[in-house]
């Protein structure tokens, strides 16, 4: 009988493109043995794999070059892009394989990729590996995400590899399987557009129409209506992004999803208090990706992304639609913020901005004072906006706490009908830092279980059922907004 991998049905539409749009290529052999540290049996379902039936051996196998299964084609995609601001020709899958597209028994295409698959001809001077650090970021975030409505890729599986990966210290090397319906970035059009490469440009345009926007192939101007529904994606995910606090770190246009996804997590953070000048990534100087500038960088990304299509549209359409970005964002930002509060995101924006002025003078823990709303303790939610710090008067909260309970008491039948739907919206657990170092630390002395338990911890973020009191409570003071590395 064959293992659930062993009947894996793959299609790879990608690698069908023209040899130049990559580079074949297979993962390097690990020499030390392999442990899988966890499956996210979720993700095994999406592929058609029946998690019971996996042969976890053979998974481990397939995720360090030992095992090459039937149909998987694997090869190093090339794209470009433009990073900390200036444009860089030389990217591609550095440390990374897409190992093919499978198709699922429901016809749903998914590309698997292998994080820490080795060298290819785009590592420049990378090692190709991943650290288990950063494997486990990717792993629960992605996941906490998902269920948190945020778009995103998510993961399959991570193993810890047994080799030492040299990044600012010594690491347990690591590697990934990664799946998205297309792993396509604005990079992609970047790079034929700089090597004005016309022929590039529009296979790649063709190819994007007909697997992931094939609704759009009849329009009279594709190239304008695929960036006019890529920018809505975009807008939409910085909305949501802002609205529940979280900072991606490194928002270059290589990072950047054509299916508005949140993609290649790094050094990225939910805010412990609300900080909008938070920088993530230790390596940002000057503050260009840090959480409240992620709306104007995510509207520079799509100016570069229009830029590249202008080769195959007329650039007075491309500007004309680059222009709504700030009215798209804004809208769907003040909608999710809104519904998180319970309120009109019109006619009570005021009411609004003065939450989040309160929420940074006072240094809050803002997704607890959240939560606190949205269960009724209104007490408790106003002692914590009080006992914040001295940037806000007891009569500013006071006036607040008022405002807010008059406003809502007017759009909810009941205080009971109020409590459920804020509690649907408002988490209570988050990947918070200090939460995934845990699991981190744990891993690296060959205890996986925290990874496990926060796994599942992280698929039900809106109740506090299942949950250990340390995953409810804010992180301790030395833990809290901590600037991350973004090396893998």
């Amino acid at each position: 009988m064959p293992s659930a991998l062993d009947s894996l049905t793959f299609n790879n539409r990608y690698g069908q493109l023209p040899e130049y749009f990559y580079q074949r290529k297979s993962p390097q052999s690990l020499k030390k043995p392999a442990t899988l540290v966890a499956l996210n049996p979720e993700v095994a379902s999406l592929l058609g794999i029946n998690p019971c039936e996996l042969d976890e051996e053979q998974l481990t196998n397939w995720m360090t070059g030992h095992l090459q299964l039937r149909g998987s084609e694997p090869l190093a995609m090339k794209y470009a892009g433009h990073q900390f601001g200036y444009y860089n020709p030389d990217l591609g899958d550095g440390r990374g394989l897409l190992l093919g597209e499978i198709t699922n028994p429901q016809g749903q295409h998914w590309e698997v990729h292998l994080k820490g698959a080795g060298q290819t001809a785009f590592s420049r001077f990378g090692d190709g590996r991943a650290v288990l650090r950063s494997s486990i970021r990717e792993f629960l975030g992605s996941e906490a995400l998902h269920y948190l409505g945020i778009p995103t890729t998510r993961a399959l599986a991570v193993c810890v590899t047994g080799e030492a990966i040299r990044r600012e210290q010594l690491e347990p090397g690591a590697t990934l399987l990664r799946i998205t319906p297309s792993h396509l970035r604005f990079g992609h059009f970047e790079h034929f557009y700089y090597q004005q490469d016309q022929q590039g440009l529009e296979t790649l345009l063709k190819f994007t129409l007909d697997n992931l926007y094939p609704h759009l192939l009849d329009h009279p101007d594709p190239a304008l209506a695929l960036f006019d529904e890529v920018q809505e994606r975009t807008a939409s995910l910085v909305a949501l992004w802002q609205a529940y606090g979280f900072c991606h770190g490194v928002l270059n246009t290589d990072n950047m999803s054509l299916l508005g996804e949140t993609l290649d997590y790094g050094p990225f953070a939910f805010l412990d208090f609300y900080q909008p000048s938070y920088v993530g990534n230790h390596s940002d100087d000057q503050g260009r990706y840090a959480f409240d500038r992620q709306p104007q960088i995510m509207h520079w990304n799509l100016a570069c992304f229009a830029q590249a299509l202008s080769g195959l549209t007329a650039a007075e359409g491309l500007k004309a639609s680059l222009n709504h970005f700030p009215e798209l964002f804004q809208k769907q930002y003040r909608q999710s913020l809104a519904t998180r509060l319970g309120v009109n995101p019109v006619t009570d924006w005021p009411l609004l901005q003065d939450f989040l002025r309160l929420c940074e003078n006072s240094r809050v823990d803002w997704t607890r004072l959240l939560r606190l709303l949205a269960e009724g303790q209104l007490q408790a939610a106003e002692t914590l906006l009080k006992a914040g710090g001295p940037g806000v008067t007891a009569q500013q909260v006071e006036a607040w706490m008022s405002s807010w309970q008059n406003k809502v008491d007017t759009y909810f039948a009941s205080p009971q009908q109020r409590c459920r739907e804020l509690e649907a919206v408002n988490p209570c657990v988050l990947p918070r830092t200090h939460l995934l170092q845990q699991a981190i630390t744990a891993a690296e002395e060959g205890d996986f279980s925290e990874v496990k338990r926060l796994l599942a911890v992280f698929r039900h973020p809106f109740t506090p059922d299942g949950k250990q009191p340390g995953d409810l409570e804010s992180p301790p003071a030395h833990q809290q907004c901590l600037p991350l590395s973004c090396s893998s």
